[in-house]
């Protein structure tokens, strides 16, 4: 008789297994159901998501000129500064006036993002520090990279801001300037370079 009860005892046990796995199936579901509309109804209480787009521009395009020469000058021997057309060559002074520059026609434009002087803390070095957009590099590298060891000047209207000779390519959209410079001088030249609109 032992037998018989073991065997109906692992009978019911077997269905009330198949019952809660049963339940379980309906149940889960709903429950899903449940928690998937309280968050539809969370989410319908939140603002509607906005499209970004990227701010406008907020400095001035930046000019760059190929340098076909340059040489030392004394601010009272600096030429007159005389506006030319971007497809025009140009000979102007750069900001200290101390160097003439004889500039070929406009080579590219720049946008820029964002301009800035600071310090280096690691090498006590003062730095002006361009952000130019995406597009604005590429075409920056391509630029430097058909004048490697040659001169390039950074222009704002009739005066040269800095005039790097270009060692390689430049890639990347932050662009650092160094050399001599105090900080009163990083902050005049990221104030010409970063010339707003």
């Amino acid at each position: 008789m032992s037998k018989p009860t073991t065997k109906q005892r692992n009978n019911r046990i077997l269905m009330a297994v198949i019952g809660v796995i049963a339940a379980a199936a309906v149940v889960v579901p709903m429950g899903l159901g449940l928690l998937t509309a309280r968050e539809a109804s969370r989410q319908s209480d939140l603002p509607a998501p906005t499209t970004t787009t990227a701010a406008p521009l907020t400095i001035r395009a930046l000019p760059v000129r190929p340098v076909i020469s340059a040489f030392v000058t004394t601010p009272e021997q600096c030429p007159a500064p005389e506006p030319a057309p971007p497809d025009q060559p140009t000979r102007i002074c750069d900001i200290s006036k101390t160097a003439v520059y004889e500039l070929g026609p406009e080579g590219l434009r720049l946008d820029l993002t964002n301009v800035d002087s600071f310090l280096n803390p690691l090498t006590g070095v003062q730095l002006v520090q361009m952000t130019m957009t995406e597009e604005s590099s590429k075409r920056f590298a391509e630029f430097t990279a058909a004048r490697v060891g040659q001169q390039v000047a950074f222009v704002r209207g009739t005066t040269v801001v800095w005039g790097p000779k270009i060692g390689a390519p430049i890639d990347g959209q932050v662009l650092q300037l160094s050399g001599d410079l105090t900080a009163d001088q990083a902050k005049e030249i990221a104030t010409m370079l970063g010339e707003k609109r």
